[in-house]
Order: C-alpha cells, then structure tokens, then sequence
C-alpha cells in the first residue's frame, strides 16, 4: 500500500527544492543566525529572489536591473542567490547541465573584498552536515565544493561539483580579462560605477548560455544610482519600474509606501513602523503590510521598449527601518549627508543637478590615458620635477576593506600619488596607492620607499593624522618634506608658514580644490588607465566631491563650498597636496605671486633654504 503522507511530503520537497527562499532558509546561516526572509516583512526582497532564481532562467525572460539604496542587503542577496543555483541540486544533474555564474564588479579589491566578507562566510558557515575525515565540521555548502584540485577554491573561483562554479572577477574599464570564457548567469556588481563598454564586451560571453533567454542568458544588474544621464540611468529608464505596494491589512487595497520624486510617504508613513493607509486611513505595521503587498510596474513587461525588468529597493522597505531613522539621514539634520547623497543612498534614486564637480566618466574621457600604465620607478634626472602628494587617515586599507562602515566620516585612510611634470600644467599619476598598514613605521618605511624609487623632489603630507610622522620625516628630508593645512579663507588664498616644524603649507581649501577640478575638466592631468584595478579608486575619490552653494556671511553674496560626498576623498586630498608641492617649486616658496615670472619646471633643481637641510638618510 502507498505511504500516502510520504508521497505528499516528498511532492513538497520537490516542489520546495525549487524555491531560492526555501532553500535559502533551510541551509544558510547569515550573521550567526538561520535566514530568514519569510514572514517577517522582507516579502518584497523575497519576491525578487524568487523571479532572479526561477523566472530569469526561462526563455522569455528579461535581463533584470535592481536600482537600491545602500545597506539594502543587495550583496547578501547576489550570495545567497549563488549559493542556491550551485546547492540546489537543480543543475548539473539529470541529463540539465551545469550553471556557470560570473559575479563581476568595477575593481579587483571589490571582488576581493566580496569573497572574504560575504561568500566564503556564507560557504563556511552554512548548515552543517557532517563532519571530515579529520575530525572537523563541514558546513551544507562546504560539502559542495570540488576537492579535486586546488585552484576549484579560491578568491576568484569557486567549483562546486556537478560542474557548477562560480567566477568572482572585476570588468576593469573594458572587460578585457573576462572575455573568452562562457557563463549562463552574470551578476554585475556596483553596475553604476562600470563602463557602459565594459558592460557591452563581457555579456558576449551569454552568447551560449545554457539558460534564460538565448542568446543573453541570465543577466542581473545590482546598482546604487548616482546622477542622471549616466549609463545606469538610460538602463533603468528602458525597465518596467516596479515600485512594491504595501497591502492594507483593513480595507485590503494596495498603496506605495515611496512613489518616486514625491514626498507622499511622509504622509503614509506616521512614526515608528506605523503607516496608514491612504484609501481607509487604518494605521497598521508597515512590516505586516508589506507581507501581504505586491510588486507594481509603471510599464507593461510586453512592450518591445521595455528591455529590462526593474526592481526599486530602498531603505524604506527594511523591516528593521523606523521612520525617525529616515528623518535623521535627511541633509540639514544629519551632520554630513547632503542631498545628493540622501537621493542616492537612503532613497536609492538618482540626483539631478551640478552637485558633482566631475564624474568619473569626464576624468577616463578628459584625462585618461589607455596605452600608458603606472612606473615602478622613477630614475634621478629622468624627469624635470616628481613631486608627492601624501593624505594621512586613522585607517589603512586593509581595515578599511574589513569595516562595513568605512565610508562614514573620520575613516579615512592614508593615500599616496605620485606626479612627474611633463610641462607647464602637465601633471602625469605615476603613482597612486592606499596604504595596506597604517602603523607609523609602515607607513614610513612606504614614504621612505616612494622617495627613493620615484626620485621624489619635494612631498607634501596633511597634518591631520600625521603629526609625529611629520615630525620625522622633515627631520630626515628637510625641506624636501613639508606638511601642509587646509584653512577656510585666506590672504592671497595660500601661505608658507616658516615658523613653525615641520614647516606647512596653509591653502584655501576651496579654492585650491575648485582649482582642481578646473585642471581636471581641461585634461591637465593624466591617469594611467592600462592600470585601470590600480587607478580606478582615484578616479572615484575625485569624483566624489560635491557642490554646496551657500551665501557669505560679510555682504551675503553666493559662495561655493565642496564637501566629501557618499564615497571617500583621500585619494583627491593626496593630489592636490601633490599639486601644491609642484606649486611651492615653480613659485619659490610662494614668495613669486605673478605666475608669469615663476621658475619654470625646466629649471635645474636645487634646495629651497627654507629650514635648515639635513641630508637623506637611507
């Protein structure tokens, strides 16, 4: 006789087996505690874990473009998502073949970051299933992964058997090292910061794609805007914008909780987690409305124009979001937010406006150069002037890269760039890095490698984070190191203050930095963009600055200020110290004002008397 309840369950689990949040909550286990996303408010983001798991892989589906905010969990759920298609048992087996996925960011550091803090986590720290042949434990995803070779597992490839496997790789500025190889799912990672051409060279490797539409694949795009009219926004216009509604839980009809370029939601949304409905006026528990809403698209799917389909995600819609949280984020109440950065990154739209004095596009465009990568070193008298810029934070790199909250204020950390002067405004990056060690002799013992091998003339370091450091190292390079403050206003918008040790360079810092992006815009400097995993985060750290128009308080006429936007500065801080090492050169100290009559670069070196000189000392 047929076991009637065992047929029953085994029709569920394999039905179950197909559904990314079953499997999700059943074998991965996220900051220590089992996965949730069922029934506790996060129906939204388990609806579209949902259509990227099962939907996408069908014929005819659509590539698919997620437009969030920050801290969304946009990145646990490209993970999660990766683990479910090479742990599903659903590929691989049965005669279906394997699943190739492609996880691709901007830059290297991204992909690794993403390996070390979320994936191999993930891997490690999945449902456990047994125990090896040395005693130790093996987690649901451990027990996946193909042993047969040692390259099946590391920072930038993971196999897994059946044939699955998943690739962690950055595109770099025209996905050079990802062309040739085959996948069936590329996730794009940070899409707002990669090259439309990058974008267009790497998909090619659908083209035989095993699943979702054919030729394409399955492609899925995972972004924080920026501005409008950048790439990422001609995408998400082309999608069906699907804004999710929440469902009331009293007269049953669905409303938005966020509509677009409008501030309804001040008004549905009262305090705490309360809302009310716009149509019965009942107030209920965002959270529990969210459990029974549904996804609404401002476009029909079917029509021809519509290329991707859009999913809109934003801080609102996070179950553990009140509503005071998102009025102390606002610009004017937060300490450091600006409105730019509450659109892109609370409200995960896109800004419109002059607020960015330079986008990374106009520097690759203006200011790239493609064949020419940076120099491992400079040898004495190759070069006329090579100057250093130094930007000392409390961080290093690598702290950096282990802590989630880098971007907020005071965590910066210590950046290098290095200029050879090419000509009268030419200024060629031979060097640029973020500093792995932030200890004061690591630190010094990097300064003092730069110095020797770029055959460095003068360099310029802030005084912020740096006061011992600077101490020494004007004790050993004398006036071939000086230190350097950034001031409000100014007499003659700079000064050389002799008096005190080490020496500094007091700069207008608004003026100085407008400067910049004066040179920036007319092409005067060059990045190396052969280098592009290298040179990537400078572009971004001088794109990063904003706009903040205010009225002087003597006579009330308009001002410009730039203030750090929602990504850090350090490496854009380090040039314009480098700048202003070129500046103090060609301008003796500052002591020539007319640039007309300033020593031109092609004048042979030789020591400033500023202090006393003490010689190098290696």
């Amino acid at each position: 006789m047929i076991d009637k309840v065992s047929l029953f369950e085994d029709l569920k689990s394999r039905l179950l087996a197909i559904d990314p949040v079953f499997f999700a909550e059943k074998y991965l286990i996220l900051d220590g505690k089992p996965f949730r996303i069922n029934g506790n408010g996060y129906k939204p983001f388990s609806e579209i874990y949902r259509y990227i798991g099962i939907k996408s892989l069908e014929q005819d589906s659509k590539p698919i473009v997620l437009k969030k905010a920050r801290q969304c969990g946009g990145t646990v759920m490209a993970a999660a998502l990766e683990m479910y298609f090479v742990g599903c048992n659903l590929f691989g087996t049965n005669g279906k073949p394997p699943v190739r996925i492609i996880h691709a960011f901007p830059q290297h550091d991204q992909a690794e970051q993403y390996t070390k803090e979320k994936l191999n986590p993930m891997i490690a720290s999945s449902t456990i299933v047994g125990v090896d042949n040395k005693g130790q434990t093996r987690s649901y995803m451990q027990n996946l992964l193909d042993q047969s070779n040692n390259t099946n597992d590391s920072l930038k490839f993971k196999a897994f058997k059946n044939g699955n496997f998943i690739r962690i790789d950055s595109t770099g500025l025209d996905g050079g090292r990802l062309r040739g190889g085959t996948a069936d799912i590329m996730f794009y990672d940070e899409v707002q910061d990669i090259p439309a051409e990058a974008i267009g060279n790497t998909v090619e490797m659908l083209s035989q794609a095993k699943y979702g539409k054919s030729p394409g694949g399955v492609q899925v795009y995972f972004g924080t805007p920026k501005r409008k009219g950048s790439d990422f926004y001609k995408m998400w216009n082309v999608s069906s914008q699907q804004y999710y509604h929440l469902g009331c839980l009293n007269c049953k009809e669905y409303f938005p909780l966020y509509t677009p370029e409008s501030d309804e939601w001040e008004k549905i949304w009262i305090h705490g987690f309360i809302v009310k409905c716009p149509h019965c006026k009942f107030e209920q528990d965002k959270r529990q409305s969210a459990e029974r809403g549904k996804w609404v698209g401002t476009k029909d799917i079917n029509d021809p124009s519509v290329r991707y389909i859009g999913f809109h995600i934003n801080q609102m819609y996070m179950p553990n979001i009140r509503r005071e949280d998102i009025d102390a984020a606002k610009p004017g109440i937060h300490p450091t937010n600006t409105q730019r950065k509450f659109q892109n990154e609370v409200l995960g739209e896109f800004f419109q406006g002059d607020s960015s004095p330079i986008t990374s596009e106009e520097i690759i465009e203006k200011c790239g150069e493609r064949d020419r990568g940076m120099r491992a070193r400079i040898k004495p008298g190759e070069e006329q002037l090579v100057v250093l810029g130094i930007d000392y934070g409390q961080r290093s790199d690598i702290e950096q890269l282990a802590d989630p909250n880098r971007n907020k204020a005071g965590q910066s950390y210590t950046t290098a760039v290095v200029l050879s002067i090419k000509g009268s405004s030419l200024f060629q990056i031979d060097l640029a890095l973020k500093f792995g060690k932030n200890t004061p002799e690591a630190k010094k013992g990097l300064i003092d490698t730069i110095m020797r091998q770029y055959s460095v003339d003068i360099a310029v370091g802030d005084i912020g984070y740096s006061n011992d450091l600077s101490h020494t190292l004007h004790t050993i390079y004398g006036n071939k190191y000086l230190a350097s403050r950034a001031a409000n206003k100014i007499n003659d918008k700079i000064k050389f203050n002799r008096d005190t040790f080490p020496p500094e360079i007091i700069f207008e810092r608004d003026h100085y930095i407008g400067e910049m992006f004066e040179l920036l815009k007319k092409g005067h400097f060059k990045f190396p963009l052969k280098d592009y995993d290298k040179i990537a985060w400078l572009i971004e750290h001088c794109s990063g600055m904003e706009l903040k128009p205010s009225l002087s308080r003597f006579g009330g006429d308009p001002e410009i200020h730039y203030v750090k936007g929602g990504q850090p500065n350090d490496g854009f801080m380090s040039l314009i110290n480098a700048y202003l090492a070129y500046k103090f050169f060609i301008s003796n100290g500052f002591s020539i004002k007319n640039p007309g009559l300033m020593n031109q670069v092609n004048t042979p070196k030789k020591v400033l008397a500023v202090t006393g000189f003490i010689q190098r000392r290696f």
